[in-house]
């Protein structure tokens, strides 16, 4: 193997172990997240601009993650040749990658169970909200009053489009 080979390598290598370290960086984010998520949702009182907020940090931190894995898969698709013809020069550079990928895959499985459960929380909370709207629903006089003059109704249609009605007779 040439020795600019063996530098691009090297190289490659070393962006591989940095990749790795900051998807372990956003995984432990993500568990944090999580945690917080969880105390949101048992919270007494449901705080949906927090939950919400809380949702799309996790969701851009996913989409970092995914977009690691590809530039990863791609980084390591180019060098994968070189490692298994240098098994032995590269030895200790991948077993410190394989050493990586392990506490990886264990912070995805327990992040993978906690959002499990916290999916379960979730649920059980909303059908908790629904039932509590359900029964304020069910109190309310539900007819309309067009008695005054004039008179306002206010629909909520699709994707929360308002739609103001006016009756002035």
């Amino acid at each position: 193997m040439k020795r600019s080979d063996m530098e691009n390598t090297q190289n490659y290598l070393q962006v591989l172990s940095e990749s790795l370290d900051k998807k372990t960086v956003i995984l432990k984010e993500l568990q944090r997240l999580t945690g917080i998520q969880k105390e949101i949702v048992e919270a007494e009182e449901f705080d949906d601009e927090a939950f919400n907020a809380n949702v799309e940090m996790k969701a851009a931190l996913i989409t970092e993650l995914q977009k690691m894995d590809n530039g990863f898969q791609i980084l390591y698709n180019n060098t994968k040749d070189q490692l298994e013809s240098g098994r032995e020069r590269y030895a200790s550079e991948i077993k410190v990658l394989q050493q990586k990928i392990s506490v990886i895959m264990d912070l995805n499985a327990s992040l993978q169970v906690a959002e499990a459960n916290n999916k379960k929380l979730v649920e059980k909370r909303f059908a908790a909200l629904r039932k509590e709207v359900q029964e304020i629903f069910d109190k309310t006089d539900k007819r309309l009053n067009l008695e005054t003059k004039p008179s306002v109704i206010l629909v909520v249609g699709v994707n929360g489009v308002l739609v103001t009605l006016y009756r002035k007779n």
